[in-house]
């Protein structure tokens, strides 16, 4: 489970902003939002308010970055690492960009922190917490002179200087020292953990009109228990559903296939391969749909409203989040459904995670008024500086009473975190 993330110098965030889900001294609803690791109390969720341009998406960009340099090492020491510093500022411009992120896995704790530019990684470390105090998995810099990684490992860790020598050579300065330790058959218990955190618990963010159909079928058709999941989800929207029915079809051939991609525009290489395509399965989706006093139909997914098909799509993530404790981060929750479905959702997820966590960007205030449901220290807001910058803050920083509304609060501006409009009247 994350911790706390910290970041600075990445896209709209200039000076260090933290994210943090160690649960405050607070103990509102504390069985349905902690969960106790160790000497930690770690919050099952935050949600991020903000005006448009604000940063809110950047925040859960920062987790995603780190992610996915594990996930998606370059293959060339030449190519960038995609870190974009702040642009508003010259000095920004020309300095790395910082990165740390505290969190637990198999009930240890670990800090890893990188330093990065455009072109290579700095400055990289992973430390852990095997009792009391630290104690340092690796560390690595980057030589500018000699134009290479140097990775330094912990005096605790047990490896061989084969394994070791391996693993310096495959860090190329563009990729992370975790990444170059996925690409290896060898086991570092230590990095393992941390390695596998990365890889399994940390899941990409859902964008608003991301397409999560396949992720969704592909789990409904497998197991059996993720289609009851899924099912109950829809039956508990209130969508009239029965059944869900997925169709494994064959869609194209060879010749509409080469029509399709157009061989022309294609190298000869890629003209080759795609000429022995002979099709590919496609599942089809539909609900069994039944109203009293009916005969059931069957309704292909196309007919189905966009909130429909959003529900079931991020039902099916949701299995996959709860059944694997899982972090799932969401940008624009509400896209496509009813806020009442929103409130629905959320709760759905927190009385039934063990220890999945959930991130999430919204605009709907809604969420606000359900305050018998809602702890302080889950709700932040992102606002601009004057110079363009994100600022990130929580509603705990703020002496705002428990029993005063929140959502009124929020409206009315306390908290900041709103567009400031211009007059409606459009002058000459």
């Amino acid at each position: 489970m994350i911790l706390e993330l910290k970041v600075a110098n990445f896209l709209s965030i200039k000076d260090e902003q933290v994210l943090s889900f160690e649960a405050t001294s607070d103990t509102t609803l504390e069985d349905v939002y902690v969960i106790k690791k160790g000497k930690y109390r770690i919050l099952k969720s935050a949600m991020i308010y903000g005006a448009n341009a604000s940063g809110k998406t950047n925040i859960l960009a920062a987790l995603d970055f780190i992610s996915r340099l594990l996930h998606q090492p370059a293959d060339e020491k030449s190519e960038q690492t995609g870190h974009m510093p702040f642009l508003l500022d010259k000095k920004s411009r020309e300095k790395d960009g910082q990165f740390e992120l505290s969190f637990i896995t198999d009930d240890i704790h670990f800090i890893y922190s990188l330093q990065i530019n455009h072109a290579w990684i700095t400055n990289e470390k992973l430390v852990y917490y095997p009792g009391v105090k630290p104690a340092i998995v690796f560390q690595r810099h980057y030589d500018k002179e000699k134009d290479l990684s140097v990775v330094e490992l912990g005096s605790t860790l047990r490896i061989k200087s084969t394994d070791k020598d391996l693993l310096q050579s495959t860090t190329l300065r563009n990729i992370s020292v975790l990444a170059a330790y996925g690409k290896l058959n060898i086991d570092v218990p230590e990095m393992e953990k941390a390695y596998r955190f990365f890889k399994n618990t940390l899941m990409p963010i859902i964008i608003p009109y991301g397409n999560l159909r396949r992720w969704s079928n592909s789990l409904v058709d497998k197991t059996t228990d993720a289609k009851q999941f899924v099912l109950k989800m829809l039956q508990k929207a209130d969508f009239k559903i029965e059944g869900i029915a997925l169709k494994t079809e064959k869609e194209g051939s060879g010749i509409n296939i080469r029509e399709q991609i157009e061989l022309d525009k294609f190298p000869g290489d890629l003209r080759a391969r795609a000429e022995t395509i002979k099709g590919y399965e496609k599942k089809s989706l539909s609900f069994l749909k039944k109203i009293p006093d009916s005969t059931p139909v069957l309704f292909p997914a196309e007919l189905e409203s966009a909130g429909t098909n959003r529900y079931y799509d991020l039902s099916g993530v949701l299995y996959d989040v709860l059944s694997n404790n899982k972090c799932m981060m969401i940008d624009e929750l509400e896209n496509s459904l009813h806020p009442d479905l929103v409130n629905h959702l959320i709760k759905t997820f927190l009385v039934n995670s063990q220890e999945a966590q959930l991130i999430f960007t919204t605009h709907n205030v809604n969420i606000l008024s359900e305050q018998d449901s809602l702890r302080k220290d889950v709700i932040w807001f992102t606002q601009k500086s004057k110079e363009g910058a994100t600022e990130l803050y929580s509603m705990a920083d703020f002496s705002h009473r428990k029993e005063l509304s929140f959502i009124n609060a929020y409206k009315a501006g306390k908290f900041g975190a709103k567009p400031k409009l211009g007059s409606i009247y459009m002058e000459g």
